[in-house]
């Protein structure tokens, strides 16, 4: 009997090895779904259709783009993990959606590290520390002289009250020790318009939407968080250069996700072809024009990234007070 069982069961394993190779061999036979936590045009819907417009290449298949925006992108994420771990629902994560919203709508209970599958670590995008174009400070150092002086508490203003954008922010005031006023926006767009009004003094925001602004002087850059200085600002340090430690790993980075349980085989063929895609003179030129460099690597990369950046922004959160809006 024991050798009929142990028959049975080696059968059984044969068999679901077989049929996983199988279907992952015959992915995908019909259109993949890609959810992006943001509206339409921002830099993570156009890293996610980059994604898309490349495995539908590779593939020979249809990767529909879906944008869900909404409660910090928690509301395409929690779509994704509720979705059939089968690979034809993916979700486009990012630093923002998936390391602070779960901090700070913690009332929703989602946990990004148990109910989401990795796929690839796609780009890292620096963020740069902005001042308004008459600020009399050329140095962050100069900015926190300037509000350790005593004088009137300068201002910061955010994409929103929450936002990755804006934790940067207290991370940084945490760091040096000063307290700036808080100008939260619906948006990176009314942000900009009033620091180029010089009615707000600083801001933290992605390089790609920040350039245009800088290129037409009607802001000024005073550093980027990065390990390296950007190719589009060469003459602008990193913090780190400037003595500010704890911001070379800051970014607003991009990934991709699949429900909790997604076949590995179909994981690890998403991840070969995005690894690929990213090393195409193509896709290099269109990540270069957006100054996002390209990541790549094993699917744990993301797992070993979301863990680490969920502790720190929960850490900070909760030292700044902040409460879900």
């Amino acid at each position: 009997m024991q050798a009929l069982a142990r028959t049975i069961a080696a059968s059984f394993l044969l068999t679901t090895v077989l049929v996983s190779g199988s279907f992952a061999q015959s992915y995908p036979a019909k259109p993949v779904k890609v959810l992006v936590t943001f509206a339409a045009g921002g830099a993570v819907d156009v890293l996610g259709r980059a994604m898309a417009q490349s495995l539908s290449a590779s593939f020979g298949q249809s990767f529909v783009v879906e944008n869900r925006p909404g409660v910090g992108g928690l509301i395409a994420l929690d779509a994704a993990a509720k979705s059939p771990p089968d690979g034809y629902t993916l979700v486009v994560g990012s630093g923002g959606p998936l390391t602070i919203s779960p901090a700070l709508f913690r009332d929703r209970g989602f946990d990004p590290v148990k109910q989401l599958d990795p796929i690839v670590l796609f780009t890292n995008t620096k963020i740069v520390v902005l001042a308004r174009a008459d600020l009399k400070a050329s140095t962050p150092a100069d900015v926190v002289s300037i509000s350790k002086s005593g004088a009137e508490p300068l201002t910061m203003a955010s994409a929103g009250s929450g936002s990755i954008l804006h934790l940067i922010g207290e991370y940084f005031q945490g760091n040096t020790g000063v307290k700036w006023t808080h100008v939260p926006y619906k948006g990176s767009g009314p942000a900009f318009a009033d620091l180029v009004a010089r009615r707000v003094d600083l801001m933290f925001d992605a390089l790609p939407t920040a350039l245009p602004y800088l290129k037409s002087g009607q802001i000024k850059a005073l550093a980027v968080t990065s390990r390296k200085r950007s190719a589009q600002l060469p003459d602008t340090p990193t913090l780190e250069e400037l003595g500010f430690s704890g911001f070379a790993d800051i970014g607003s980075w991009s990934s991709l996700m699949a429900p909790k349980g997604t076949p590995r085989d179909v994981v690890m063929r998403l991840n070969q072809e995005l690894n690929r895609a990213l090393k195409t003179p193509d896709m290099l030129n269109r990540l270069n024009s957006m100054d996002a460099e390209p990541e790549g690597g094993e699917p744990e990369r993301v797992t070993q990234l979301v863990s680490s950046e969920l502790a720190r922004w929960t850490r900070i959160i909760q030292a700044a007070g902040l409460k879900a809006e």
